[in-house]
Parts: structure tokens; sequence; C-alpha cells
């Protein structure tokens, strides 16, 4: 079964230029005393040489350990040696250096070097199998960062965590998590990193079933990676390059599996180079050259780890079979099923710790059984050890789960505490918003008190004057000598008599509203046209529905305010009021070509803040939309 290699992310925390030149780093190393300075410049020759020698960069951080910095250099120095170690597959000495770097940095209280480190012992958790804690591990990190809105790292994070679900198969995820690290590559100009996320896509379009897109992104990977000369990534995209051609033309596929390994070669690089072994295996199986594919099997099963190693078991056994060998294809059928079932099976740490105690316990227990003839004091010594190792194991995961539950209770009742303070503020809310609207409510039926008042005195007292000068009019005797002047007086007074008539039948100004909300609407529009100086148009598109009295008056209250305002503020020449009706909601559009205004400027004018008022109280949508030079428009829905 063919295999594609997956970019781990191991992350650097850059301290120095990357663009100081080896040479006159190297010239200034030799006149240089100073320890501190011995120290750094060490491990800036140690990181140009990453992509160069890894042999001689490891030799340059080596040296930076030797002498006497602080912590935070010393820090750097074993996070720079891990970073050498992962790179050339010695998986346990860069876990230590990068354990090492992280206890550092913990006791310097900085988190953020700290956080990054952890991505590092990620990588190692990937490459060695245990996804699970690879997931969680990173998952915690890309909190850390995403909190912080440090997106780059985060982003690292997420490649990881791509790779690890993409070694437990689920693509789908990983190329979730592959596509969220591309995005923020690209957009701060990754390149570095973009040639590592390119090819993992690649990879898991393809274990998915897409080999268009996989081909697609291996190619623009191989682009870039030319581009910049980077021969590290290079033979990572030759290997999946080769893996993508295996079953469509296996002579290309061979070539760029070739190249692959020559790369790794030249650089000394270890890293994956198992996979490509793998790789090359398959392709001579599948030209039934099975001692050469054996051979290389055999030294891809030496550094490969987790579901990977399956693969290679699954190999093996076909190979075997080939030669008829069935007794070894039954030993590596049997190892491909127990690895495969510990990767697959593992629910939780509980059951990792009594799997490990048991297969550690039956080890223990078959060297007793051997030394037992020998030395029974040795074989009891051995096991008081194993049953205190077990009390101690079953010791501190009690521990651990009681810290658990108690951490587990106390965010529990922190949770609810802020609940119950969100259902109290969420309530103070509520009382202070009844408040406001019976203010509101009080206002407009003061308002609507005084114009009762107003009505009351203009028929009793202005209108009975009116209509006592009428009647002297009326009994004027030399009407002919003043006939013009006569007639419009007589006029005049009439209708203002008419008028005060009008205004005092309706205490709440029903003149205006006595005809319907449209019909008095046009009125008004009307006679504000008249001057003349704006023209108002009013549209009615289908309101048919008959609107109960109390609420016409509150919405005519509402346009009169909002044309009011297009009078006194929006120079405006022209205006439109627009009517519509649609499923039991009324639609209101008044609209002009004025000067409009700033929003967010104008937001607390006393003017806008009565009609977002009124329009509150009769449960009415408002939406203001306006914009220096650009008119307004105001729009609400009513429900009727």
């Amino acid at each position: 079964m063919k295999r594609l290699l997956f970019f781990v992310f191991i992350i650097p925390i850059i301290m120095y230029s990357q663009n100081t030149q080896v040479d006159s780093l190297s010239s200034l190393l030799k006149t240089t005393t100073n320890t501190f300075e011995l120290v750094k410049l060490n491990l800036q020759l140690a990181s140009l040489h990453e992509r160069l020698d890894l042999n001689k960069g490891k030799s340059y951080a080596y040296n930076a350990l030797k002498y006497k910095s602080n912590d935070s250099l010393l820090a750097e120095t074993n996070n720079q040696l891990g970073r050498f170690h992962f790179f050339t597959g010695q998986l346990d000495s860069a876990l230590h250096y990068f354990r090492n770097s992280k206890t550092l940095l913990i006791g310097l209280n900085d988190q953020k070097r700290a956080a990054i480190i952890n991505i590092s012992l990620g990588a190692i958790q990937l490459r060695q199998g245990d996804y699970e804690k690879t997931i969680t591990t990173l998952t915690q990190s890309a909190s850390f960062f995403e909190d912080t809105k440090d997106e780059l790292n985060a982003a690292k994070c997420y490649s990881n965590i791509a790779s690890a679900f993409a070694e437990l198969e689920i693509y789908p995820k990983a190329i979730e998590y592959s596509k969220k690290a591309l995005i923020v590559f690209e957009n701060q100009n990754q390149t570095q990193f973009r040639l590592i996320t390119l090819p993992n896509l690649a990879t898991q379009y393809y274990k998915n079933g897409d080999t268009i897109k996989a081909i697609d992104y291996n190619n623009k990977a191989e682009q870039l990676a030319s581009k910049v000369g980077d021969k590290r990534s290079l033979s990572i995209i030759y290997n999946n390059l080769g893996d993508l051609y295996l079953e469509k033309d296996i002579n290309k596929a061979k070539q760029y599996l070739e190249k692959t390994l020559q790369l790794k070669n030249e650089l000394n690089l270890k890293s994956g180079i198992e996979i490509t072994q793998s790789n090359l295996g398959y392709i001579h199986l599948k030209n039934k050259d099975y001692k050469t594919a054996i051979s290389f099997f055999k030294k891809a099963e030496q550094l490969i780890r987790g579901k990977q190693r399956v693969n290679v078991y699954n190999n093996l056994r076909d190979t075997y079979k080939g030669l008829g060998q069935m007794n070894s294809a039954l030993e590596y059928s049997e190892k491909s099923s127990q690895l495969n079932d510990s990767i697959l099976n593992i629910e939780s740490q509980k059951s990792f710790i009594e799997i490990q105690t048991k297969y550690e316990t039956e080890k223990k227990e078959k060297e007793i059984l051997q030394l037992k003839t020998e030395n029974l004091e040795v074989n009891y010594r051995r096991k008081q050890n194993r049953n205190l190792l077990l009390g101690s194991l079953i010791a501190l995961f009690t521990a651990i789960f009681g810290l658990y539950m108690v951490f587990k209770n106390a965010k529990r009742k922190r949770i609810i505490m802020e609940q119950n303070l969100t259902i109290q503020q969420q309530e103070f809310n509520d009382l202070l918003k009844s408040q406001e609207l019976d203010g509101i409510d009080a206002i407009i039926d003061a308002q609507e008190q005084e114009r009762s008042t107003m009505a009351a005195d203009l028929h009793d007292n202005l209108g009975s004057k009116v209509a006592t000068l009428k009647l002297y009019l009326e009994s004027y005797d030399d009407k002919e000598a003043f006939s013009g002047f006569y007639n419009k007086l007589k006029k005049l007074m009439n209708d203002t008599y008419i008028e005060i008539r009008n205004i005092s039948k309706n205490k709440n100004f029903g003149a205006q509203i006595n005809k319907g909300l449209i019909p008095s609407t046009k009125i008004i529009a009307k006679r504000i046209s008249d001057s003349k100086k704006i023209d108002i148009k009013v549209i009615n598109v289908d309101v048919k529905t008959r609107i109960e009295n109390t609420l016409e008056i509150q919405i005519f209250r509402i346009i009169q305010e909002l044309l009011t305002n297009i009078i006194k503020h929006a120079e405006a020449t022209e205006a439109i009021v627009q009517f519509s009706e649609h499923e039991n909601i009324l639609n209101i559009i008044v609209e002009d070509n004025g000067k409009g205004f700033n929003i967010d400027a104008n937001r607390h004018g006393v003017g806008l803040t009565n009609i977002e008022k009124r329009a509150e109280k009769i449960d009415a949508e408002l939406v203001v939309d306006s914009g220096s030079g650009n008119g307004t428009t105001i729009i609400l829905n009513i429900p009727l």
C-alpha cells in the first residue's frame, strides 16, 4: 500500500535577523570574546544552517550550549538543538531538548514562547504516532494563540492538527484545518509556511479521493519551492508527486521518489526519509522485485511510526506472500492488525494507562519466571517493585481524577454564577426599558391633553370672536364701495372659522387624521408643497386595510416629525412618502434628496430620538439610511 508524506511543523522562536550572511557572522565569531555575544552568534549561525547543512548547524548549537548564558538564551539554545535532532530523526533527543526549553521559559513566565515550544512537542507526538495526544496538545496551544490574537502561531497549530486528522484518516477535518492555516499564511505572505501547507493539502485531497486538486496543490507547491530554492520542501513535494503517479505512471513515480531520496541524502535530512523508502519499496513490490522491496521496507520499518508503520507491515505481508514465505507473511499481518487496533481503539488516557500497565506487568512476569530458578530473592524484590509501581500508578491516577472533578465542579459553579448575573442584568435592562416606555407614554398623553385644551380654547374663545366679526362684516351697509376687499375678507374669515371649528371638533387634531392616514398625509404634503420650496409626493402602492384610529394618530405624528425634519434640516427640493402593505405589515418609506447627515454623529439628536421612541411604542422597526450629500431614507415596518 502506498503512503504519502505529510509535512510537520517545528516552529523556531525568531530572535535575530535572518538576513545576516554566514560569512560575515563567521568572521565576527572569530574576533568576539564576550560570552553573551558568542552565544548569540552561534545561535544565529545554527539557525542559518538549518536549510544549508544540518550537521554543521547542530555543531553551532552545541557550541552555544557550552557557554554560560541567561535562561532566555539557554531556552533558545535547547530549542535549536531540539529542532536539529527532530530534522535528523532523533525524536527522543529532540523531545529532551524541547522539554528543557519549555521548563526554562515557564520559569521566566514567558507564556508565548512556551506555547510555541508546545507546537514542537505536538509535532514530535505526531511523528511518534500518538495522534490523540497531538490533537489535545495543539488544540490547547491554538486556543492560547487565538485568545492572544496571534493568528500566525494559531495557524501553525492548525497545520499539525490537520496532519494528525489525516493520519487518523479523517480527511475532511484535515482539509478544513489545512485551509484555515493556508489562509493565514497567504494573508501574511509566509512563503516558508505555505510550502508546508500546500503539499499537505495536496496529500489530504488525494487521500480524500480528489486527485485533480491534489495534483494542482502539489504543482503550486513545486513552483513556489523552486522559485525560492527550498530543497527540503522539494523533497517532500517530489515524494507526494511520486505517490500520485504510482497507479498512473510507475516510471514517473519512481523518478520523483529517487529525486526525493537524492535531496534528503544531500541535506542529511532523516525526517520523512522512511516514507520515501516505503514508497520505493511499494514500486518494487508492484514490479515483483520482492527482495529489493523488502530491503526498502526494512529500512522504513526502523524509523516509521504510527499509522504509517501499519502500511509498512501490510506491504511486507504482501511481499512475503509474493516470495511464498507464508509464515513471515502471517507474522506481519498480525503485527499490522495489533498496531492498527492499538492506534484506533484508545478511548481515553485511563485505558491507555491500563494497557501500558498490563504490558509492563506481563513483561515483568515473564522475566520473573525466567529468573525464578536462579535467584528467588531477586524475584521477590522485583515483585515488590512491580506492586509498588502499580500502586503508585493507581494513586497517581486517583489524584489526577480527584483534581479533575474538583476543577470541573468549580467550573460548573462559575458558569451557574455567570448565568445568574446575566439573568439579573437582563431583568434590570427590561425594567429600565419598561420605565422608559412608561415615560414616553406619559409625554405623549400630556401632549394630547395639551392639544385638547388648545382645541377647546380655540372653539370657546377665538371661535366666538371670529363668528362675531363675521356677523359685523355681513351687516356692513356700504358693500358696493368695498366690494373687492369685502369679498376677499369675507372668504378669509369664513375659511378661518371653518378651520377653527374643525380643529375644535377633534381633541387630537382629528381634522388632520379623520379621513384616514394616507389621505391626511396627502393633505399635509399638499399644504407644504404649495409653499413652492419643496415638492412632496404621497404614493399608496397597495394599502387597503383600515388602521385603528389610535395607531393612525401615532403613525401620523411620526410622519409629521419626519417631514418637519426635512423642511428644517435637509435643504431638499423633493421628497416622497410611500405606503405599502404585505402580510399584515405596513411599510412606510420617507425619502428626500437633501444634504443627508452622518448617522453615527447625529444618532442622539432630539428629533431622531423622538421618532425612535414613538416607533418603539408601536412595536415598529425603524431603519435610517443617510450619508453626507446622499439624501436620507427612513423605513418604517409597522405590524397591523
